[in-house]
């Protein structure tokens, strides 16, 4: 489902440097107008903009946001870790996947998450996993399972904005404004937090606000942001359905005008069951409702 790769598009797009591993916390989704509302009032406003109450915050909200916008396509590695919690750390369980990450944010967004190797308890399985998104069309694909999804996620001519922390398919805290990340999220410094050391990423802890739909499945969500690149470098969140975590870090950063558009085209192999599932048309109402097709 689109939703279990939600947390991969929370990372995106990221950049080179590897940090440290918190324990985090949730946040939920809201349609409304992200400059007015009751989840922007809770946060203080300075200068005439929401603000964290933190300096330091507040400025990497505004760095992230700026260079979001000049992050046109990247290609990265990908680790992604899913841990499931013991009585104690030590009995922890990790299954831990290993691949490469290509996405492109200008014209037309598109992504492709390609596993090439999962790890869990000792055993190494290359079997591979894809997860791409061509712009209107989602697809899995298991090569152990020999299975290809496809989800239509957006109809063509269809304006969305895919990443809309509110109403978008893959919600993206990475290049959105001040005013909508606090709309969403609670959003201060880490308790782990390194200080002012020039080497250590900047940790921001987000809370989803009440009332929003990340709220309903994670407790939270934590950055890791670089101080030169200005770019999260790993993302950790924790489920709220089980209490596993989830872990992600990128490597190995390349920048890009643009990727070739048949990167993100995912075949269907010869003895493959493929699936497709068109979107379902909007009822009149909805569709009366909406202002995304405008």
């Amino acid at each position: 489902m689109i939703k279990n790769i939600l947390i991969l598009m929370l990372a995106l797009p990221v950049a080179g440097a590897q940090a440290q591993t918190p324990t985090s916390q949730p946040a939920k989704k809201t349609g409304a107008d992200p400059t007015n509302g009751p989840a922007v009032r809770t946060a203080r406003i300075v200068a005439g903009k929401p603000s964290s109450g933190d300096t330091l915050v507040d400025e990497t909200l505004d760095k992230l946001e700026a260079r979001g916008k000049t992050a046109k396509a990247i290609e990265a590695e990908i680790q992604y870790d899913f841990i499931t919690p013991g009585p104690i750390e030590e009995l922890e369980e990790t299954q831990t996947k290993i691949g490469t990450l290509f996405f492109v944010q200008s014209g037309h967004p598109r992504f492709l998450v390609h596993f090439t190797k999962k790890v869990q308890g000792g055993t190494v399985d290359k079997s591979a996993e894809y997860y791409a998104f061509d712009g209107l069309w989602l697809t899995e694909r298991n090569d152990r399972s020999k299975t290809v999804i496809r989800r239509e996620v957006v109809k063509p001519g269809q304006h969305v904005d895919l990443f809309d922390l509110g109403r978008g398919p893959f919600p993206l805290p990475f290049g959105r404004s001040r005013a909508e990340m606090l709309h969403h999220f609670e959003i201060k410094l880490h308790s782990y937090h390194g200080g002012a050391s020039k080497d250590a990423p900047i940790q921001l802890r987000c809370l989803p606000r009440e009332g929003t739909d990340l709220a309903t499945r994670y407790r939270y969500v934590d950055l890791f942001v670089d101080r030169k690149l200005d770019l999260p470098t790993q993302v950790v969140c924790q489920r709220k359905i089980d209490d596993n975590r989830i872990n992600v870090k990128f490597a190995r950063i390349k920048e890009h005008e643009t990727i070739d558009a048949k990167r993100f085209m995912v075949p269907a192999p010869d003895g493959f069951q493929e699936t497709i599932e068109p979107l379902e048309p909007p009822t009149e109402a909805a569709a009366a409702a909406s202002p995304q097709d405008n």
